[in-house]
């Protein structure tokens, strides 16, 4: 009983938060009621980064200076391959998902 319990539990949680909803936050869609596509850009100018809202060159400068300072060179250049990557990939990516 308790295995069946656990099993209806985990089916409804699923199904209550692995749905895909679009908030709308102001106006609306009517625009798009004829359209089978859409070409979405986003455009990433200036973005602030941490608390302290540093400019994306001046982040970088913090970071290879930390990352040189406790793990070296290497650890720097491969920190900053997967930058690169995840700017261009991941990060996109998750903003879509939200």
């Amino acid at each position: 009983m308790k295995k069946l319990f656990l099993l209806l539990f985990a089916a409804i949680t699923t199904a209550t938060f692995a749905q895909n909803k679009i908030n709308i936050e102001s106006g609306n869609f009517d625009f798009l009621k004829d359209q089978t596509e859409v070409n979405v850009q986003f455009k990433f100018e200036n973005p602030l980064f941490q608390a302290d809202n540093y400019t994306e060159a001046q982040y970088l400068e913090r970071r290879k200076t930390e990352t040189l300072a406790k793990k070296g060179e290497e650890s720097w250049k491969e920190w900053d391959e997967e930058w690169k990557k995840h700017k261009e990939s991941v990060f996109l990516i998750s903003l879509l998902k939200e």
